[in-house]
């Protein structure tokens, strides 16, 4: 009978114990919860900080390219209101006279390229956590990773083929036109990379450009000293010297890369006199020959009509004002060291993109902000990139000497 008391007693004891030990064990759970919840609602809050100042910050740009497309439209009306009004008004002598001014103002103008918009603007996820270890919501994406989307060609002469893609160029509004030096011909494909058509060029095409006076096609070969220019329908429009009429032929030249600045104008690298030449869309008449510090082998400008120069051979890329003055230097690595070769550039709204290798199947394509600092590495193992540049939806397209690679941001 004593033993049956003290058993109860001791039942009896540890209900009341289990009753405290109940109620402090909710209390810790109740604590921890609230230290998470409130843990979590804190990450909460900042993300959504970010996330709005990441939104302010994107429609200030956004804003901007608004209003520099709203003056450009402006300067268009004007132009096209003038030219009716002294097509309507002028006497036939006055047209006569003024005809020739006015049509070169408007296909200037024609020729003016819109600054790029990034697309990247637009582009916002939310990458959640994968467990709940370590109380983490997750962290905003605010630009996707570049994934190899379509290869163009293999190594090869004749259709579908490459034997030496060198340059490239986006032309409007679904076309990419790449050189094929050994080849000697450009290869137009549509960026669902299907091959269109062709044209035959007498010496081997290196740098290549679009430009927006009748979308047509820039074109500078090895040791020829004239630049070549394509209509849409690939029939020869024109083809211009970077040097004075006098000078033709007495001085020499070695055009390697041509861009089309962003009032329409063209500019030329020649790396034998190291200079750029600038020239009118229009006709090809020869306004400026800038020097530069370092060879042009690969050329682009940005938004800002900064020069963006590469010279393989230096292994560095130049970031030069609106003079040529360079004003930044970018010497690229490959795992610490400097590498072999600099090749192509393009940039855009984030930033300079640079194609760079030490050799067979070593190629990287390198992103830096403006300003010429590395961002990251967005694609290797190419076999050997040569230009590059973004198509019309925003891929990045890469001439890889023996096929062309197509990226997009996933």
């Amino acid at each position: 009978m004593t033993k049956l008391q003290e058993s109860r007693e001791k039942v009896s004891r540890m209900k009341e114990d289990l009753g405290v030990t109940v109620k402090r064990v909710m209390t810790e759970v109740q604590d921890r919860a609230a230290e998470i919840r409130a843990q979590v609602t804190a990450q909460e809050n900042r993300i959504l900080d970010d996330i709005k100042n990441i939104q302010t910050d994107r429609e200030q740009k956004l804003n901007k390219y608004e209003k520099t497309m709203g003056l450009a439209a402006e300067r268009f009306q004007f132009s096209l209101d003038t030219a009716r009004e002294v097509t309507r008004t002028a006497s036939d002598s006055d047209f006569l006279s003024l005809y020739a001014t006015v049509s070169k103002d408007l296909k200037l103008l024609a020729g003016q390229s819109m600054p790029g918009v990034d697309n990247r603007l637009a582009f916002l996820k939310f990458k959640q956590s994968e467990g709940v270890g370590g109380i983490s919501l997750g962290v905003v994406v605010t630009e996707g990773k570049w994934e190899l989307c379509r290869a163009i060609g293999r190594e090869g002469s004749g259709p579908g083929k490459f034997n030496g893609a060198w340059g490239i160029a986006a032309r409007q509004p679904d076309e990419i036109a790449v050189t094929d030096i050994n080849d000697r011909r450009v290869v137009i494909c549509g960026i669902d990379g299907n091959q269109k058509s062709m044209i035959p060029m007498q010496g081997r095409p290196l740098g290549i450009a679009a430009t927006r006076v009748d979308n047509r096609l820039v074109v500078v070969e090895q040791s020829a000293p004239h630049v070549k220019v394509f209509n849409s329908d690939n029939t020869l429009a024109d083809k211009f010297p970077t040097v004075p009429p006098s000078e033709v032929g007495k001085t020499t030249v070695n055009l390697q890369s041509v861009a089309v600045k962003n009032d329409g104008t063209i500019a030329v690298g020649d790396v034998a006199r190291m200079v750029l030449t600038v020239h009118s869309p229009t006709d090809g008449e020869l306004l400026h020959t800038i020097p530069v510090k370092i060879k042009p082998y690969f050329l682009a400008f940005d938004s800002n009509d900064r020069a963006i120069i590469s010279d393989y051979k230096s292994q560095t890329v130049d970031i030069a004002g609106g003079n040529c003055t360079t004003k930044r230097t970018i010497k690229p690595t490959i795992n610490g060291q400097p590498v072999k070769y600099c090749n192509g550039v393009c940039t855009d709204g984030s930033g300079i993109y640079v194609a760079m290798s030490n050799g067979d199947n070593t190629g990287h394509i390198h992103h830096y902000d403006p300003q010429g600092g590395f961002l990251k590495c967005i694609a290797q193992s190419l076999h050997w990139p040569l230009g590059i540049t973004f198509s019309s939806d925003g891929q990045l397209a890469v001439a890889d000497r023996n096929s062309v690679k197509m990226y997009h941001q996933v």
